[in-house]
């Protein structure tokens, strides 16, 4: 292999720069939950694996209670499709671990057998943040939302302008199905007045419509924040939203919760934007969860479920990177990282791409995004932002190095991570030969206490292989160096993560621009050089896991014998399967995984076309391809 042209490729386009136990979840920061919160949850069994038709429909609506030890206790109301009527709970138990970095994982409360795994967002602000996640590693589909009660809310105290964003399968039924967005003003005086609903019914044949609901009211009946709001007595079969539902205001007024006591509907509101926005109000790292379901087919009987937990990152120019830890109709559950389609904020902080609307609120601290027309959709997104005395790692940014795959997302062995911060070190240095070392300028990073070969360190930034050793789930990073040991940080842990190595030139942002892949003779695939049909292109990824003859952390490859990556490895270019004729680690390189594949006939030509890479246990598709 040419090694200098591959080098120039790919290592320039990445960032600057034993045994081990196995780890189990962070629960360090179970103090930062504590007290009463307000909870809803819509769940899904027993879905069709071949229609997702839903067997059975559940919702949960409450008060859960925290008590700043991982345990919580739990009182409320149970709707389940199968018994057809509600039933009270009154002091349910079950436990909960919050790690340092947000991520948090509860016992669920409508199924117990199963965990949900989410995140607290909004902790930009003062006060005990929110919590959205889902039960991802098992069979159900769900979205579970919890939200910190307050004290001495009352009716009058609500005032302002709220947006929000609902789903609601209504009687339990896919074929039922509707979403939608509305805007809500009050005075604190009990009333929303006539208010505008817009959305689609599947039942309706998923048309965009709109409806005006005359004499929306509301009423604070429990000082925590909790009460009722009441939308007009209408038809329900033929009307977006109708009815009584039960209403949680968060005690900061951040959030609120709204869903029928004998329903499967979840509402979610957040303060109004105040001001014009840009597209740097899209800003940072947000935590997500969602419940989904495509109903183009639905006619025919044909729905596609799934729901997810995960992250959000976005510099605030347009383009954003997404990890969803995604359980599908068919109960399986894989990391999907992306790009979300390119985003332009309107005045009123809202986007919409033809499949989702999205909307901020005040401060971009929070957005919603719903589902239009056959996508139906509720997806909350809650701001989050740590900060810490040096030598600080940032618990939000420890990513996959080529395609910069947001803190939800698993690592893996083998992989090229980099990790930021702030006063991590006191030099700037790069790796001068291979192996790589494992302290590089005076600094060590310990992964699951494994110390990791180092390819780049500065103050802000260190880049690091990831050891092969690791397993059990879950990976704790740790600096050290002459300025102190810095905080930890716990990421999952996965057989792969992979991640394409990307171009940022000509304005891409990091990890969602052209592929690092060559032609046959070495040379780079561009815009003035792209790929043809037919020909083999050799492709330069990250996080494929564990390979056979196995090579020691931080050396080169070998040619004889190649490596050969251990899980099966696929790769689509515009949607269009092509043959993979070689996976392993690119000889005369630490770390650096080589794909050969042949470009497949049907792809769009004359175009820079979506490049995505498969494995087991995830999929990634942030990359492009230039196409002749």
């Amino acid at each position: 292999m040419t090694s200098g042209k591959i080098a120039a490729l790919v290592l320039g386009l990445a960032l600057d720069g034993a045994t081990t136990s196995a780890q189990s979840f962070d629960n360090s920061a179970d103090g930062n939950l504590f007290g009463d919160y307000f909870v809803r949850e819509v769940m899904l069994s027993n879905v069709d694996q071949n229609t997702s038709a839903v067997g059975r429909a559940r919702s949960i609506a409450g008060t859960i209670t925290f008590d700043g030890q991982g345990n919580y206790s739990f009182s409320g109301t149970l709707m389940d499709s199968s018994a057809g009527q509600t039933s009270t709970i009154t002091g349910q138990i079950g436990t909960y671990d919050l790690a340092a970095n947000g991520l948090c994982a509860i016992a669920d409360l409508i199924d117990n057998t199963q965990t949900d795994f989410g995140a607290t967002g909004l902790v930009r602000t003062a006060g005990l943040p929110s919590i959205v996640a889902s039960a991802t590693e098992g069979p159900q589909k769900n979205i579970f939302v919890a939200i910190p009660a307050g004290s001495s809310i009352t009716t009058a105290s609500l005032q302002g302008t709220y947006k929000f964003a609902f789903i609601d399968f209504l009687e339990g039924n896919a074929s039922l199905l509707r979403d939608g967005y509305f805007t809500l003003t009050t005075a604190g005086d009990g009333n929303f007045g006539n208010v505008s609903v817009t959305g689609a019914m599947a039942n309706l044949g998923s048309m965009n419509t709109t409806q005006t609901l005359a004499n929306v009211t509301y009423n604070i009946t429990n000082e925590e924040g909790s009460g009722t709001i009441t939308f007009p007595p209408l038809p329900s079969l033929s009307t977006l939203v109708t009815g009584q539902k039960d209403f949680f205001i968060s005690a900061d007024g951040s959030i609120i919760l709204a869903g029928e006591p004998s329903g499967f509907d979840l509402m979610i509101g957040i303060p109004a934007l105040t001001g014009v926005a840009a597209n740097s109000l899209y800003q940072g790292t947000y935590f997500t969860a969602g419940l989904e379901n495509d109903a183009s087919q639905v006619a025919s009987g044909q729905n596609g479920i799934d729901a997810f937990s995960g992250s959000i990152f976005s510099l605030g120019q347009g383009t954003s990177v997404a990890h969803r830890r995604l359980a599908t109709f068919d109960n399986s559950t894989i990391d999907y990282t992306y790009a979300p389609a390119p985003y332009n904020l309107t005045s009123d902080g809202t986007f919409n791409d033809g499949l989702i609307l999205g909307m901020f609120g005040d401060g971009g601290q929070a957005f919603l995004e719903v589902g239009t027309g056959t996508f139906y959709s509720l997806t909350p997104g809650l701001g989050a932002e740590y900060t810490g005395s040096n030598p600080f790692l940032d618990p939000l940014k420890v990513w996959n190095a080529a395609n910069l795959a947001p803190i939800t997302n698993a690592v893996a062995p083998g992989e090229f991570v980099s990790l930021f911060g702030s006063g991590l070190c006191s030099v700037t240095e790069g790796a001068p030969s291979l192996p790589l070392p494992t302290t590089l300028g005076n600094v060590q990073v310990s992964v699951n206490g494994v110390f990791a070969p180092i390819s780049y360190v500065s103050p802000n930034q260190i880049n690091i292989l990831v050891p092969y050793e690791i397993s059990g789930g879950y990976a704790t990073f740790q600096v050290s160096s002459g300025l102190g040991l810095s905080n930890a940080v716990t990421l999952y842990e996965r057989d792969t993560a992979s991640g394409v190595f990307t171009s940022t030139a000509g304005g891409f942002a990091p990890g969602v621009g052209p592929a690092a892949a060559l032609h046959a003779d070495f040379s780079p695939v561009t815009q003035s050089d792209p790929a043809r049909v037919g020909e083999t292109l050799q492709l330069y990824v990250t996080g494929l896991g564990a390979v056979n003859p196995a090579v020691a952390d931080g050396a080169a490859a070998l040619v004889k014998p190649l490596s050969l990556v251990v899980a099966d490895i696929g790769v689509f270019v515009d949607g269009q399967n092509a043959t993979v004729t070689f996976k392993g680690l690119a000889p005369g390189f630490a770390g650096l995984y080589q794909v050969n594949f042949v470009v497949p006939s049907g792809v769009s030509s004359g175009q820079l076309v979506g490049l995505s890479v498969s494995t087991p246990d995830a999929l990634t598709n942030e990359a492009k391809l230039y196409i002749q």
